[in-house]
């Protein structure tokens, strides 16, 4: 490749990208004065009192402003931020952007590193030039440090040419040491990690993929990797991280201070005398590692946890003890013999406050063998088997493992994403070294074992599915026949017969009595069915099953089943309806994601949620129902799974007759007549945040997860969860819609933006004359989008999901401004309208959404910018 320029004119062309500050740009039209007095923080006249444009700077005066500009998130320049800063040592804090904070608020304490005292005094080209240099040494020692554990080094790399898929596109990059620093600037290092060792593709919250950086900032002339390496590691004070510029931390000079917790500190699990340097056992960024502490004693050693959120950090009691687990870094540390109630808080310092949340949420707990499958603070039970099961996790690094004591009745095996049946071998084994197992072997692709799961006393048909949650289909075909279990298919459009049992040869098991006198029978797809149901007052014990083994269904007479995904078995509850029951005779549910589908099927059945006209509601729980539906417009209609009720069997096809969305074991489809899969848009499909975050139901479609919409589920019906058990279903986004411009573009062009915080001028929409348009205001992070032409007789304001106290409506220069509140700075503009133009039929919500009831807040707010009700 010809070099494009030197190492200063890489940094110069990154620069005016991150900063905004791009003379080409801004003399082509692309950038306005108004976005450079915005990012500068004030008109030219305040900067330089003789000019009236900022056309009017030298190009001398022009450099110095990129180092001032300030976007609206509080990052500057190159768009550092706070928690970049504390990495490099320059500044500290316990409370930043990412970590508390939703912008950067330049409120902590600045180190002095390289004469650096203030903000002010880091907004110049002498310090940004230096933080930049050891920004790349930083990151490319992580990236080095993380191919290092899968015996790579970025030589590997660099010069290849790489063909990836970027959201279904096939991209051509050549890799070069410019590229992925810049790439490690954009998603930091290892999402660029990622992408060299799994082909990862990632983009930003502005949409801006990690591949345009490499492309964009390739084949400059730069130090070699060990240069910039050393460029940062002779720049190191002692002061990077936390701890160091207030006293709390350890000196510098002293390389093992003997910390002293402070059981006052902060909530327990912030103990800033314990530190990476001293304490016993540490947990940081290390990829692909697998480690295990046979001698950590809770009572007197130390952990340290560095920058890991609760969705990071996945902590779980197994069998073997405390496992912490970074499923996105193959990453898994085990302090064996370890329970949560073993833990001391004083001997841990977390540096993350969600994750010191998480910790206090766990040691709480009184069952301490049900942990936390997903790191998000709460024990669903899904990947635990049951309500205190536990989960033994294989991947194709997690090593080899021997589970003493599995409980077929509630634990369970989780082999994740890559291990197909190619790469798969489960048998059973006697011996007189550990007697009867059942081995679960990994291989490579050549055939070499990678590793051998052991389950100790275990007999192959000990084990059914609901012992299995397995990422590849071709994995799970491997299993279940050697498990003795058949995953038949019913045929191409059809569900399972209902074949009803209550023969007595297998009566269903009574577990108790309810608190009205009642009766409370066990669900089992394998018993009879239940005869004598009384819905006001027995109820239905689901214990801690798994959504993989188990859902519920409706039959073809309309009576609730308790239903295999995988088999025709079922167990009916003779002669009563959805309709006849409330939530809680489902009892209290221990696995999260079954409490989820069984609360979307009852809520569909009773009428509970939204119902909207523009809306296809995909559901899986009706036999015999297949709906057809004609006049489908997938550029302007929604697909949405809230009410859908399985985590398996779901399958996307294009058929002769249109898009055919099917599930098993009802057999139930709705086809779209005249639509393929291709013309789907992937932010028109509508999934609850664990459905796709957690389960990927997404994958038949070929989207992405980060592309699709995720919708709030927590207006809908939830059966019980177990003391101290939360269901997630609140996290909302709005998905990738297809087409349009960047933010910040309104001609077509390149925008400046990347996403990790730096300017971007925000969407320009035109509203066409004559047509009704819709303004969409949904949690869409830092969106800052300007409507021209809205039409108060003819568009609409719609607020979808949004509640009355996350909106402000203001008024500035002639224009209403929606504000998203806690979201990134999500405003939306209604350029030359005031709250006075707007009539009632103006705004819309949700049908179930009372936001803009008359005498709700939000309409008061509108009321007080003298919108008028008449």
């Amino acid at each position: 490749m010809t070099s494009k320029g030197s190492y200063v004119e890489f940094r110069d062309a990154l620069s005016a990208f991150e900063s905004g500050w791009d003379r080409d740009r801004y003399e082509s039209g692309n950038i306005s004065d108004a976005q450079l007095t915005q990012w500068a923080g004030g008109p030219v006249t305040e900067f330089f009192p003789n000019y009236s444009s900022w056309g009017d700077l030298t190009d001398q005066e022009w450099d110095a402003m990129s180092y001032q500009s300030t976007n609206s998130l509080g990052f500057v320049g190159y768009q550092f931020g706070e928690a970049l800063l504390i990495d490099l040592g320059y500044y500290d804090d316990d409370k930043f952007y990412g970590n508390g904070e939703s912008t950067n608020t330049w409120d902590g304490a600045w180190t002095g590193k390289n004469g650096v005292n203030s903000l002010d005094e880091f907004k110049t080209k002498a310090a940004q030039e230096v933080a930049i240099q050891e920004a790349f040494g930083h990151n490319l020692k992580i990236i080095q440090n993380g191919l290092a554990q899968q015996g790579k080094t970025l030589g590997d790399f660099l010069g290849t040419t790489t063909t990836y898929n970027d959201n279904g596109t096939q991209v051509t990059v050549e890799l070069t040491l410019t590229g992925i620093m810049a790439a490690a600037h954009l998603r930091g290092a290892f999402g660029t990690l990622n992408l060299l060792l799994n082909g990862a593709v990632s983009n930003d919250e502005y949409g801006t993929s990690i591949l345009r950086y490499v492309d964009q900032f390739g084949g400059y002339d730069g130090p070699s990797v060990d240069e910039a390496i050393e460029f940062f590691e002779s720049r190191i004070t002692g002061d990077e991280g936390l701890g160091t510029p207030d006293g709390g931390g350890p000196d510098p000079v002293d390389p093992d201070p003997t910390p002293t917790p402070d059981p006052d500190a902060g909530d327990g699990f912030s103990n800033g005398a314990i530190t990476k340097e001293n304490a016993d056992v540490v947990v940081t960024w290390s990829w692909g590692t697998t480690r295990v502490v046979t001698d950590f004693d809770p009572a007197q050693d130390t952990l340290f946890i560095d920058w890991f959120s609760a969705e990071q950090l996945e902590i779980e009691e197994a069998e073997q003890g405390l496992v912490l687990s970074v499923g996105a870094n193959n990453q898994t540390l085990t302090l064996q013999g370890v329970t949560f109630a073993d833990l001391v808080p004083t001997n841990i310092n977390a540096l993350d406050a969600s994750l010191r949340a998480e910790l206090v949420s766990l040691t709480d707990i009184t069952e301490p063998g049900d942990g936390d499958d997903h790191g998000d603070g709460h024990s669903d039970g899904d990947g635990h088997g049951g309500m205190d099961g536990t989960m033994t996790t294989i991947t194709l690094t997690s090593g080899n493992q021997t589970v003493d004591g599995f409980d077929i009745t509630k634990d369970m095996v989780h082999i994740e994403g890559g291990i197909t049946a190619e790469r798969l071998q489960i048998f059973e084994e006697s011996g007189d070294a550990l007697g009867l197992t059942t081995r679960i072997v990994v291989t490579d692709s050549a055939g070499a074992i990678l590793s051998t799961t052991i389950l100790k006393g275990v007999a192959l048909s000990d084990l059914t599915l609901s012992n299995f949650s397995i990422a590849e289909q071709s994995a799970l075909n491997e299993v279940a026949p050697v498990i003795g279990t058949s995953i038949t298919d019913p045929g191409d459009g059809l569900g399972y017969d209902v074949v009803y049992d209550s023969d007595g040869s297998n009566p269903p098991a009574i577990t108790g009595e309810t608190v009205e006198g009642g009766v409370r029978y066990r669900a089992d797809v394998n018993a009879d069915d239940i005869i004598g149901f009384d819905p006001a007052q027995d109820q239905l014990d689901f214990g801690g099953t798994s959504v993989h083994g188990m859902i519920v269904t409706k039959t073809p007479a309309g009576e609730i089943a308790i239903d295999s995904p995988w088999s025709a078995q079922l167990q009916v509850i003779k002669g009563v309806g959805f309709e006849a029951v409330t939530i809680d005779s489902f009892g209290v549910v221990g696995n999260e994601h079954l409490r989820q589908d069984m609360g979307g099927v009852v809520s569909w059945e009773q009428g509970v949620g939204p119902r909207n006209a523009d809306t296809v509601y995909v559901r899986s729980h009706e036999y015999g129902v297949q709906e057809v539906v004609n006049d489908f417009d997938p550029s302007t209609q929604k697909i949405s799974f809230l009410y859908f009720g399985t985590r398996e069997r779901l399958s996307a096809e294009d058929t002769d007759g249109g898009l055919v969305i099917s599930s098993l074991p009802a057999g139930q489809s709705v086809t779209l007549v005249g639509v393929e899969l291709a013309d789907l848009v992937p932010g028109r499909v509508e999934f609850h945040h664990d459905q796709v975050m957690e389960d990927n139901l997404e994958v038949p479609f070929g989207f992405d997860q980060n592309d699709v919409t995720l919708v709030d589920r927590t207006v809908l019906l939830t059966p019980t969860a177990p003391a101290g058990d939360t269901t997630d279903g609140h996290q909302t986004r709005t998905g990738d819609m297809g087409g349009g411009t960047d933010p910040g573009d309104t001609d077509g062009g390149t925008d400046p933006g990347n996403g990790d915080g730096e300017p971007g001028s925000g969407d320009e929409i035109q509203f066409v004359e004559g047509t009704q348009d819709r303004v969409e205001v949904t949690w869409d992070w830092a969106s800052e989008i300007t409507i021209l032409g809205f039409d108060p007789e003819e568009d609409v304001i719609d607020f979808n999901a949004l509640a009355a106290e996350n909106v402000s409506i203001r008024e500035a220069d002639g224009d209403l401004l929606i504000e998203v509140l806690g979201n990134g700075g999500n405003i939306t503009t209604l350029n030359g309208i005031q709250a006075e133009d707007l009539i009632l039929r103006s705004v819309t919500a949700e049908d179930w959404n009372e936001i803009t009831d008359l005498g709700g807040a939000l309409i008061q707010q509108l009321v007080a910018l003298d919108f008028s009700l008449g």
